[in-house]
C-alpha cells in the first residue's frame, strides 16, 4: 500500500463521492460497477489496492443512500409477460394487477386461522420458539430472515420462518434506506460532523499513519468493498476488509456492524452478537445494529431479548416490514397478522433491486405467507408473479387457482394462471394442461380481457387501437396456443381438439350473454366445459342450459307458426297460380309442373330452414358443453369418420374400466362424473337416454356426411355412398327419424346433380340421382324422378344432336325421362324423333323387322303423348310422319322373311 502525505481537498471530495457511487451501485444489486467505484476511491484517496475480486452478486444498500419509499414497491414489480412469446397486454399483471397487498402497517383483516406461529417450522404450532435452531447454528434453516447457511443457488433447504438474518444488509434487502447501512462514520466523513455525546471517544488513534479525512474515505471504502465480497458469498474475503477497516477506525461503528453481519453469514451468532453490541456502545451507533441483533438473538433461541432489541428498535424510529413481521411474531401477533406482514416484506423485498437473491427471497416470504393464510388474497397476481420469479412456481398457481375460485370472472387472475400453467414445461400433467386449456379460453371471448389488452396496448404504444382488431387477435392467439400446446400431454383428447372445444363453447356462451356468476353477482362467465367442471357449478350450468332450449323451442314453434301463416298468404294472393298460368303459356305444361315442384321444394326448404335454427342453437348449446362436443367440432371440419371413432365411447375412464357396450355408451347413473364430462346435460331429465340418443343422431349426421363426401368427391363412389345411406336410413328408424334422413339424403342427392347438371357433367348428374333414387323410399323418391327425367331428357337429346353417334342410348335416355315424367312435351317430342330416326338406321342396316318395330312404338308413344298434350302440332306432326313411315314399311318385302 501506497500512501501521499497530503491530499488536497478535491481528492478526498472526489472519493467520497466515489464511495457514494459504489454504495449506490451495491443498492442497485451492480457489484461490478460498486467495486470500481471503491477502488477508484481508495486510489485518490492514496491506497493503491481495493482488495476486492472481481465477479457478481448483489450488495445491500448502506453509508447513508436513502432510498425510501412505498415498502410495498407495487411498481418496481416487474410480473413480466408470458413466457413463450404471448404478449396481449400482460403489463397490467405486474404493476396494474393491484395495489398494495396490505394498507398502513396496523391494517389488515380480521385474524383468521392459528393465532400462533411456529419459528421452527413456518406453521401455527403455539407459542414461538426459536430454540430448535438455536442447536444447530449451521443446519441452514431460515429462523428470522434470510440465512446464511443457503445452499449453492440461494435458495434455503428449509421452509423459510420468520425473521431476518443479520447477513440482510450485505444482500440489499432493507426497504428503509439510509438505516440498513448507514455507517456511525456517516458523520465523521462530511464537513459539519457533531462531537460524539456517547461511548469511547472518536477520532484518529495516536498511531494511525492517515490523516483524519483519508483514513475515513479509506475505512469507507474497505467497508464498501467488504460488502462486495460478503454479496457475492465471500465470507471470508469481506470479514478481512472488515477488519481492517474496523483497525483503521476502530471508533466507528460502520465497521463492526457488518464484522456481525459478516460472523452471521458464517453462522458465528456468539461472534455476531459481540460486533453489534460493540456496534451499538459506539458514540453513533449503526442504524441497523439493534434490528440486526435482534434477528441474531431470534435464531440463538433468545426470543425475549429479541424482542427488546426491536422494541428498541421501534421506538428510535420506524421498522421496516421485515422487522415489523418478526416482530408481530414474537409479540404474539395473529396468524392473519403476521401472514400480512410477510407479504409486505415480499414486496419490500422486491422493491429495492431485481435480483436472484431478492427473488427467492420475497418468494420465500409469500410460501411462509401461504402456510399462515391459506386461500384467495386480493391482487393475488402480484404474489404470483413474485412467486413464480422466485422459483415457487406450484406455490403461484395454488393461489391463483384459490384466486380463480374466489372470482372466476376477474380476467388478471385467469390471465396469470394461465400463463402460469402454460409455462408449466414438461412437468405439466394431464390435469395441468387441460387446466391451461380452460383458462386460456376462458380468455377468449371474455369483453374484459380484451377491453385491457386493447387498453394496454394504447398506453404502451401511444396510440387509439380498434376494438375492431380484436377478432384478428384472438385468432393470432389462438393459433399461437396451439403451437405452444404439446402433442402428447397424457390427456383424454388431444389438446388442439379439446382447445378448439372449450373456444367455441366459450364463443357460443358469449353469443348469449355469458354464464350468469354464483348467487347473482359478479360479471358472467365465457367459459367453457372444462372450466365450469372446475368451479363445480355442472348442475347450475345444467338448469341454465336447459332454460334456454326451453326458450328455443318456444321460438321454434312460433318461427314455423309464422312460416305456415306466410305461405298460406301468398297462396292466398295467387302467386302460385300466376307462375303456373304463365309457365304453361310459354313452354307448355310441363313447365307448369316444374314450377309447382320447385316451389314446393323452395317451401319446405324455407320451412325446415325456420325450423331448424332454433333448435341447433339449442342443441349446439347442449352438446358444446358436453362430451358431444368432439364429435360435432369434428363434424365440422368433415370429419365424419373421426367424429363417429369420438361417438363409438363417451364413457368416463373409470366406467369404461368396467366393461359394458362400447358403440354409443354413455357413463352408469350412478356415475359421480357425469354431470362433470356433461355439464350441459346435468339439468335434462333422463340424462343418461338423452346423451345416448343425441349420440345416436350425431352418429346419423355423420354417416349422411360420409355418403355425401364418396358422392361429391373428385372421383365419386356411387357404391359406398349408397352403402352409408342405406346405414344411415336403417339407423334413422331407430331413433324415429326416418322421414327426415330420407329428407336430408334427397336434398343432398339433389344438390349435388343440380351442380353437375350447371357444369355440364350429365352422366354424373344422372349416376347421382340413380344412385340416390336405390335407397330412397316411394315418399320422397318423385323428388328425385323428376329431377332425373330433365337431366336425362338432356342428356339423351344431346347425344342424338351428335351426328356420329347412335341414337340406342339417346333413345334409352329419352324412354326413361318420358316414364318418369310423361308431361315434359320435350321429352316427348324428342323421343318421337328419335324414334324415327333409330327406325330409319335400322331399316338401312337391313334390318326391316326392327324398323318396323321402332316405327310402332313411335307411333304408341305419340298417340300416348297427344293424350296429354291434345292439339299439340309438333306431336301431331310427328304422329302422322310415323304412321306414314311404318305403311310405307309394312309394303316392302323382307328378305329375312322370304
Amino acid at each position: 500500500m501506497t500512501t501521499q502525505t497530503t491530499k488536497t481537498r478535491t481528492d478526498l471530495s472526489q472519493a467520497e463521492q466515489a464511495c457514494a457511487e459504489g454504495e449506490s451501485a451495491l443498492e442497485r444489486g451492480d457489484t461490478s460497477a460498486a467495486e470500481n467505484h471503491f477502488t477508484r476511491a481508495l486510489r485518490l484517496a492514496g491506497v493503491g489496492d481495493g482488495g476486492a475480486t472481481e465477479g457478481d452478486g448483489r450488495g445491500g444498500d448502506g453509508w447513508g443512500h436513502d432510498a425510501q419509499g412505498d415498502a410495498h414497491a407495487v411498481d418496481a414489480v416487474d410480473a413480466g409477460g408470458p413466457e413463450r412469446g404471448i404478449d396481449v397486454g400482460s403489463d397490467a399483471y405486474g404493476v396494474d394487477a393491484g395495489g398494495p397487498a396490505c394498507g398502513s402497517p396496523g391494517t389488515g383483516g380480521p385474524p383468521h386461522g392459528p393465532d400462533t406461529y411456529d419459528l421452527g417450522t413456518g406453521g401455527p404450532t403455539g407459542v414461538p420458539d426459536a430454540e430448535s435452531q438455536a442447536a444447530d447454528r449451521n443446519a441452514g434453516t431460515l429462523v428470522h430472515g434470510p440465512d446464511a447457511e443457503t445452499d449453492a443457488d440461494g435458495r434455503n433447504a428449509a421452509t423459510p420462518v420468520p425473521g431476518r438474518d443479520v447477513e440482510r444488509d450485505a444482500y440489499g434487502l432493507g426497504a428503509r434506506g439510509s438505516t440498513d447501512g448507514a455507517d456511525t462514520d456517516r458523520g465523521m466523513y462530511g464537513p459539519g460532523a457533531g462531537s460524539p455525546t456517547r461511548g469511547p471517544a472518536t477520532g484518529n488513534p495516536a498511531h494511525s499513519p492517515l490523516p483524519e479525512g483519508v483514513a475515513r474515505v479509506v475505512a469507507r471504502a474497505w467497508t464498501g468493498v467488504g460488502r462486495v465480497w460478503l454479496a457475492r458469498g465471500e465470507g471470508a474475503g469481506a470479514e478481512a476488509e472488515f477488519a481492517r477497516a474496523h483497525a483503521l477506525r476502530p471508533s466507528a461503528a460502520g465497521p463492526l456492524h457488518w464484522l456481525g453481519c459478516a460472523a452471521a453469514h458464517r453462522g458465528d451468532l456468539a461472534a455476531a452478537e459481540r460486533h453489534l453490541t460493540a456496534s451499538l456502545a459506539c458514540a453513533v451507533p449503526h442504524g441497523r445494529s439493534l434490528v440486526q441483533r435482534a434477528y441474531v438473538h431470534a435464531r440463538a433461541g433468545n426470543p425475549d431479548s429479541a424482542l427488546g432489541d426491536l422494541r428498541a428498535a421501534a421506538s428510535a424510529g420506524p421498522l421496516d416490514d421485515e422487522a415489523r413481521w418478526l416482530f408481530a411474531v414474537l409479540a404474539g401477533g395473529s396468524t392473519r397478522e403476521v401472514a400480512l406482514r410477510l407479504r409486505r416484506a415480499a414486496l419490500a423485498a422486491l422493491g429495492g433491486h431485481d435480483g436472484d437473491e431478492l427473488r427467492r427471497r420475497a418468494a420465500a416470504l409469500l410460501v411462509a405467507a401461504r402456510g399462515l393464510d391459506p386461500g384467495s388474497w386480493s391482487s393475488s397476481p402480484l404474489y404470483a408473479v413474485a412467486l413464480v420469479r422466485g422459483g415457487y412456481r406450484a406455490a403461484a398457481v395454488a393461489l391463483l387457482d384459490d384466486a380463480v375460485r374466489d372470482d372466476p370472472s376477474d380476467h388478471r387472475v385467469t390471465h396469470t394462471l394461465a400463463v402460469g400453467l402454460l409455462n408449466s414445461g414438461d412437468a405439466g400433467s394431464g390435469s395441468t394442461w387441460e387446466r391451461c386449456v380452460a383458462a386460456w379460453a376462458a380468455l377468449l371471448h371474455d369483453a374484459g380481457f380484451w377491453a385491457h389488452a386493447l387498453e394496454s396496448a394504447s398506453r404502451r404504444y401511444g396510440v387509439d387501437v380498434e376494438p375492431s382488431l380484436v377478432p384478428v387477435l384472438r385468432a393470432g392467439l389462438r393459433e399461437a396456443l396451439e403451437r405452444c400446446l404439446p402433442d402428447d400431454a397424457g390427456t383424454r383428447v388431444a389438446l388442439g381438439p379439446l382447445l378448439q372445444r372449450e373456444a367455441d363453447a366459450a364463443k357460443l356462451l358469449a353469443a348469449i350473454g355469458g354464464f350468469p356468476a354464483a348467487g347473482g353477482g359478479g360479471a358472467p362467465l365465457f367459459c367453457g366445459p372444462l372450466r365450469i367442471a372446475e368451479l363445480g357449478r355442472s348442475a347450475e350450468f345444467g338448469a341454465f342450459a336447459a332454460a334456454w332450449e326451453q326458450s328455443f323451442a318456444i321460438a321454434r314453434t312460433a318461427s314455423a307458426s309464422a312460416s305456415v301463416d306466410a305461405r298460406a298468404q301468398s297462396f292466398a294472393a295467387g302467386s302460385a297460380t300466376s307462375a303456373e298460368v304463365e309457365a304453361e303459356t310459354e313452354t307448355g305444361p310441363e313447365a307448369g309442373a316444374e314450377a309447382e315442384t320447385a316451389t314446393a321444394t323452395a317451401t319446405a326448404t324455407a320451412t325446415a330452414t325456420a325450423t331448424a335454427t332454433p333448435s341447433a342453437a339449442s342443441t349446439s348449446l347442449t352438446y358444446a358443453f358436453s362430451e358431444l362436443g368432439f364429435a360435432r367440432l369434428l363434424l365440422g371440419q368433415d370429419k365424419a369418420v373421426d367424429a363417429l371413432a369420438a361417438l363409438s365411447e363417451l364413457r368416463c375412464p373409470r366406467c369404461r374400466a368396467r366393461g359394458g357396450p362400447g358403440a354409443g355408451a354413455v357413463c352408469e347413473p350412478a356415475c359421480g362424473r357425469f354431470d362433470e364430462l356433461n355439464p350441459g346435460y346435468a339439468g335434462v331429465p333422463d340424462k343418461h337416454l338423452r346423451l345416448s340418443l343425441d349420440a345416436r343422431g350425431l352418429a346419423l349426421e355423420a354417416r349422411l356426411s360420409m355418403g355425401r363426401s364418396e358422392m361429391t368427391s373428385a372421383r365419386p363412389d356411387f357404391g359406398a355412398a349408397a352403402a352409408y345411406w342405406r346405414r344411415a336410413l336403417v339407423h334413422s328408424r331407430e331413433i324415429d327419424r326416418y322421414r327426415e334422413t330420407q329428407t336430408a339424403i334427397v336434398d343432398m342427392a339433389l344438390g349435388a346433380a343440380r351442380a353437375a347438371h350447371r357444369d355440364g357433367r350429365l352422366s354424373l348428374a344422372v349416376s347421382t340421382l340413380d344412385a340416390t333414387r336405390s335407397v330412397i323410399g316411394a315418399n320422397e323418391r318423385g323428388r328425385l324422378e323428376g329431377q332425373l327425367a330433365r337431366v336425362l331428357a338432356d342428356r339423351g337429346i344431346s347425344v342424338a344432336n351428335d351426328a356420329e353417334a347412335l341414337l340406342d342410348r339417346p333413345a334409352a335416355d329419352l324412354r326413361r325421362s318420358v316414364a318418369f315424367n310423361p308431361h315434359l312435351l320435350r321429352a316427348q317430342v324428342s323421343l318421337g324423333i328419335v324414334l324415327r330416326g333409330l327406325a330409319a338406321a335400322r331399316w338401312s342396316s337391313g334390318s326391316l323387322s326392327g324398323a318396323r318395330d321402332t316405327l310402332r312404338e313411335a307411333v304408341d308413344q305419340l298417340t300416348a303423348a297427344l293424350a296429354l298434350f291434345p292439339d299439340e302440332p309438333d306431336l301431331e306432326e310427328l304422329r302422322e310422319a310415323a304412321v306414314a313411315d311404318l305403311d310405307h314399311v309394312m309394303w316392302q318385302p323382307d328378305e329375312s322373311e322370304q
